[in-house]
């Protein structure tokens, strides 16, 4: 098909034909679009820069009838244009795009490199939201709220869209957050908790002391801080495996000291 009018007019130079690409794209002209950017690949890429060729392959993702031929042509903007100003953007498609295929991994592969590698990115914060989406999927709540959390405190003040979706996300934490600990023996005798938290250091258990207070006469031995609920209960049972008789403690002080 030849080109229309529009596009044989005027373009001359490779950067106002990606200008007009872009335009195109972004008023809905697909097939338009494609045609110029066909012109532009035949006409300029062999002596393009390189922001020029990061820029025409992201346009072609975005143009592409095909969802593999559009990651292709991505992952050429985040692999070879990797210095681009497009580099990110591509990043995030991607996670979307993984997100939407059920690969978990990905999404936090591709957004977490994102925020790696361009911090200062505006998408730093949107990333962590699909970051927190996908470790949920995958069930791996603590990272799902530890990105939540981090999201809410990255989030810019007047973008209220996306501070709800991640307060959406961080409100399934609440029953999930880490405020477990698993308490092995409460001791009158300091000396004797002491040994006992040694003893279990050395069997490779984070033990510690929970001091006694003049309200609370025990030296209490307790290991792990700030886990979830499940992360405790695994420990639980490794240590009546080794002969010890825990339980959970929620919601108590998690310091050593005297507890206050």
């Amino acid at each position: 098909m030849a080109l229309s009018a529009t596009i044989r007019a005027g373009y001359t130079q490779d950067g106002s034909l990606l200008d007009r690409v872009e335009q195109l794209a972004d008023s809905g002209d697909a097939l338009e679009a494609r045609q110029a950017l066909q012109r532009w690949e035949r006409e300029f890429a062999g002596g393009a820069s390189a922001e020029d060729q990061a820029r025409a392959w992201f346009l072609a993702a975005r143009l592409a009838e095909d969802a593999e031929v559009a990651e292709v042509n991505y992952l050429r903007v985040v692999i070879e244009g990797s210095t681009s100003r497009y580099a990110d953007d591509a990043l995030l498609l991607l996670g979307q795009y993984k997100y939407a295929l059920g690969d978990y991994a990905k999404v936090i592969d591709y957004l977490g490199r994102l925020r790696r590698d361009y911090p200062t990115s505006e998408h730093a914060a949107t990333a962590l939201l699909w970051i927190a989406r996908a470790a949920r999927s995958q069930g791996d709540s603590e990272r799902a709220c530890s990105a939540a959390e981090q999201g809410l405190r990255e989030v810019a003040p007047l973008d209220t869209l996306l501070e709800h979706a991640m307060a959406e996300t961080r409100a399934g934490c609440r029953d999930a957050s880490g405020n477990y600990t698993v308490q092995v023996a409460a001791l009158k005798d300091e000396s004797a908790a002491q040994r006992l938290a040694r003893d279990l250091l050395s069997a490779g258990y984070d033990a510690w002391v929970l001091n006694a207070t003049p309200r609370d006469p025990f030296f209490r031995v307790r290991v792990g801080r700030g886990l979830l609920e499940a992360e405790a209960q695994a420990l639980l049972e490794r240590l009546a495996r080794d002969g010890h008789s825990p339980f959970l403690v929620a919601g108590s002080s998690l310091r050593g000291g005297d507890g206050r």
